[in-house]
């Protein structure tokens, strides 16, 4: 197994050892990408996560950069509607403990975000698919809303409009790693030649250069990817349609009491019709046009 290297720094031409941040992280991209992600420290589950957000004033949210319409910044501003729903369950938290409570931003990575989670180096994180290894890894919250799967074809290349036609030796599939698209890609396409890319630019551009045949990912990201790279080929909204419905995560800790408010906040957040309209002006802001949205397509 080959694992990411771990970077030293040079003080006065001495070579000295990494520091403990740089070596978790790379392990955790290692574990990560191995696509097992269960460690759970004993000292993220000894404190309050409610009591350390109320003592700090601070709810510090995950984002990964360049990721529209779920993140982007624009003009120093994080937006997008993840970074918005950061904000509004901040307010809402602020409300509740009765105090002024600010959202800080704080950036992660797919490879490390369950590890940021886990240590506390993040209170809250929104955009995970469920899965078995993150609920015993994390309190997951929601779910928030539900995407369809598509596929983002090269220039040339239209196999089909089904799973089926993709799911063959010859495919060459782009997903970003950690990402419910690569959780969906692997599920319907296990005979297809996937590869797990750090972030969407990588994908798209693999796809671009012919070096992959399609990208799999949600109906928002590949608006906003086709928006950006006009020399991609068609969007495919694959039958049967794909959906996996996405949560947020938040650390386990000693009294539950911030998961237990995030599940109380997601479900009338969804249930009032709020997320969705903060996805569908986050891709207006963006500069998607959402009537391109395929029909059927809710949240």
């Amino acid at each position: 197994m080959n694992h990411a290297p771990v970077s030293h720094r040079v003080t006065n031409g001495v070579l000295d050892k990494p520091d403990r941040r740089t070596i978790l992280r790379t392990l955790a991209a290692a574990v990560s990408a191995a696509g097992f992600i269960h460690v759970r420290s004993a000292a993220a589950a000894a404190d309050s996560s409610w009591d350390k957000v109320a003592a700090s004033g601070v709810l510090k949210v995950g984002v990964i950069p360049s990721r529209p319409p779920y993140f982007w910044l624009q003009d120093g501003k994080w937006t997008g509607f993840s970074a918005e729903m950061g904000r509004e369950v901040t307010a809402a938290l602020a409300k509740t403990m009765n105090r002024q409570v600010e959202t800080k931003f704080v950036e992660t990575t797919w490879p490390t975000v369950i590890l940021d989670l886990q240590s506390g180096r993040l209170d809250a994180f929104f955009g995970l698919s469920y899965s078995k290894q993150r609920a015993e890894a994390l309190n997951l919250f929601g779910p928030l809303y539900a995407l369809p799967e598509v596929a983002v074809n090269k220039v040339g290349f239209a196999p089909g409009t089904d799973w089926a036609s993709y799911n063959k030796p010859a495919v060459r599939v782009s997903v970003v790693m950690g990402t419910t698209d690569a959780d969906a890609a692997k599920k319907q396409l296990p005979h297809a030649q996937i590869t797990e890319f750090k972030g969407m630019a990588e994908a798209v551009l693999a796809v671009q250069s012919g070096h992959t045949d399609t990208l799999i990912t949600t109906a928002l990201v590949a608006l906003g990817a086709m928006k950006e790279n006009p020399s991609l080929g068609q969007m495919v909204v694959l039958d049967p349609t794909y959906t996996q419905p996405s949560y947020g995560g938040t650390r386990h800790d000693s009294d539950g009491k911030l998961a237990s408010f995030l599940q109380s906040w997601a479900v009338e957040y969804r249930k009032s019709g709020r997320c969705k309209q903060v996805i569908l002006a986050a891709m207006r802001e963006y500069g998607v046009n959402v009537d391109k949205l395929p029909p059927g397509v809710d949240f």
